[in-house]
């Protein structure tokens, strides 16, 4: 398991979110949230294959809302709740999007808004600056990753997503 993002929530109560290798090159996404007394662990969403064939422990990551723990953003190449690979009407190939999730349950159970869809390059690497109480700015990578040190990227980005 490989840690992604954790904030605390207005009670100085921590929320992370990470990453788990299912096997060889499949992920999934994890939610936990102390309550004071106990971690509350869920499984988030599926994270889809590993980025590039020669690292099989790097997915597309997450990244929590820093002021609202019950939202996060997935960047992943599956279907987040059925893992039914994510392939772009526009170019027919596989392509890693971006996905918001809600909870109302600490965790539990999620609904998902894509917030990519189609794309013709992968949306990877989701972050959320903590923001000024009026906006939130999601910014992540839009290109392509051949490995760590071969890649084209752009930084993108969406006002209050």
């Amino acid at each position: 398991a490989w840690t992604v993002d954790l904030h605390l929530d207005k009670d100085n109560l921590p929320y992370t979110v990470y990453s788990v290798r299912n096997n060889i090159d499949h992920f999934q996404y994890r939610y936990a949230r102390w309550d004071g007394e106990t971690w509350n662990d869920h499984f988030l969403a599926f994270a889809g294959r590993a980025l590039y064939e020669i690292q099989f422990d790097y997915c597309g990551l997450a990244a929590l809302d820093p002021d609202d723990p019950d939202v996060v953003y997935v960047s992943t190449d599956a279907d987040p709740v059925t893992e039914a690979p994510l392939i772009s009407k526009t170019d027919n190939v596989r392509h890693y999007e971006i996905f918001k999730g809600t909870t109302s349950d600490l965790g539990n159970t999620w609904t998902w808004e894509a917030l990519t869809q189609n794309s013709m390059q992968d949306n990877i690497r989701p972050i959320m600056p903590k923001g000024n109480g009026k906006h939130n700015v999601l910014l992540w990578l839009r290109g392509s990753m051949k490995s760590y040190s071969d890649y084209d990227f752009d930084v993108v980005g969406m006002i209050n997503p």
